[in-house]
């Protein structure tokens, strides 16, 4: 009799799930509907932040990373950068290259290199769930620009964000190095061990890289413009779709009935009612969140908590841009979603003592917007930044890297005599 009953309550489930997806899409539709006005202009909205940042402050790194990794770069420059990222974060050295593109240029950017470096099979499976658990984060330009100069309208605030943002990615990636040491990582650790030393090892990649490709460089760049347009025209998709869906649950009156239920439950606290809105609209979306976080009215520290949360787990938004670039390179998306978690209550800690100890000021200039400091930059200058830093990325990992090479011959050298 428990058998049957068991059987018929999974029937039920298996029912209810068929058709949620179903429900749920012509709800949204009846929504639309009922509010068009708020389904147009959002949409309007999503496409013209898409057009004008998105498109262009992207577009260039997916480009340049699609190029460097088809001529060989990115291995070259891992063999040389593995002393420093397999004792830090337990990951192959061609990991490096993911790790500076993802903190430089902003997701979703690192989520589509470490589905590169998958499916070229130069990370294991647990080696790509701990690189992409903690470098699918936020563009410098979007910190220091959108958030601090003109959310908070405080120019100085950018630099305080940006290094808490990169200390919390940095400290998850730390911890995350203990994830999954199963007989993969085992087996991959033996092998590097047993393989011929660091500077053999690149002379074979780097003759490799130059002889063995046969790909022209127009054939080269025109596959990597055709890749990068498919991924930006993917993200495109996605921020609008969410622009239009956080701004319907708002219309709708959703997110104010959950922060008052929140609200209610957590009054002893003394956290203020819009921080709760302006989390729960973070949780989907990030600019829609920070916004609000910046217009409530609660003490400053609470608005910089919330902001360094909502940006450390960066949204569903991006988490479904990042679903959709790993899905085929079979990695997982649970840790990638705990470590972003870990990421924004970390950011928020930094923050919170930051904050205590350095003083902010409205006159200081914010980090990387050196063309036009507090101005709205148009998608001209987006690019431009862009390009300046993919070079200033390749170019601290390729100093670092020519730098162990350098103290790896100095060794050689040194133990010889």
């Amino acid at each position: 009799m428990n058998l049957l009953s068991f059987i018929k309550k999974n029937s039920y489930i298996i029912y209810i799930k068929s058709f949620f997806l179903p429900a749920a899409c012509i709800l949204f539709i009846l929504l639309l509907i009922v509010f068009p006005n708020t389904a147009v202009e959002s949409a309007g909205e999503g496409l013209k932040l898409w057009l004008k940042t998105v498109f262009p402050s992207l577009f260039p790194f997916l480009v340049a990373s699609d190029i460097l990794s088809k001529t060989g770069f990115v291995k070259c420059l891992g063999i040389l950068l593995e002393p420093i990222m397999r004792p830090l974060f337990n990951i192959p050295g061609c990991a490096s290259f993911t790790l500076a593109m993802g903190l430089s240029c902003g997701a979703p950017v690192g989520a589509k290199l470490t589905a590169g470096l998958r499916n070229e099979r130069l990370l294991t499976k647990v080696e790509s769930e701990r690189l992409l658990a903690f470098t699918n984060n936020l563009g410098p330009l979007f910190i220091t620009g959108a958030v601090a100069v003109g959310m908070f309208k405080m120019q100085s605030l950018g630099s305080l964000l940006l290094v808490c943002h990169i200390l919390a990615s940095l400290t998850v990636g730390i911890l995350f190095r203990f994830y999954g040491k199963d007989l993969e990582c085992k087996r991959i650790k033996y092998r590097d061990k047993n393989n011929k030393n660091l500077i053999q090892r690149f002379k074979i990649e780097l003759n490799n890289s130059l002889n063995g490709s046969n790909l022209s460089l127009p054939k080269i760049l025109g596959d990597s413009i055709q890749n990068s347009l498919k991924t930006i025209l993917t993200v495109g998709g996605f921020i609008t779709f969410f622009s239009v869906f956080i701004n319907i649950l708002i219309e709708t009156g959703f997110i104010s009935y959950l922060s008052n239920i929140i609200f209610s439950i957590l009054y002893s606290t003394g956290i203020n009612k819009e921080i709760i809105t302006a989390l729960l609209s973070g949780f989907f979306e990030i600019t829609t969140g920070a916004h609000l976080a910046s217009k409530a009215g609660s003490p400053f520290i609470q608005k910089l908590i919330c902001v360094s949360f909502i940006m450390g787990w960066a949204g569903i938004s991006i988490h479904f841009q990042v679903y959709s670039m790993i899905s085929k390179a079979g990695i997982s998306l649970k840790p990638y979603l705990f470590g972003k978690l870990l990421q924004g209550v970390f950011a928020a800690i930094y923050t919170f003592f930051g904050a205590k100890f350095i003083s902010l000021s409205s006159s200081a200039v914010p980090v990387f917007n050196f063309l036009y400091p507090g101005s709205t930059l148009s998608w001209h200058q987006h690019f431009i930044i862009s390009l300046f830093n993919v070079l200033a990325s390749i170019s601290i990992i390729s100093l670092i890297a020519f730098i162990v090479l350098f103290f790896t011959l100095f060794r050689k050298i040194f133990t010889k005599a």
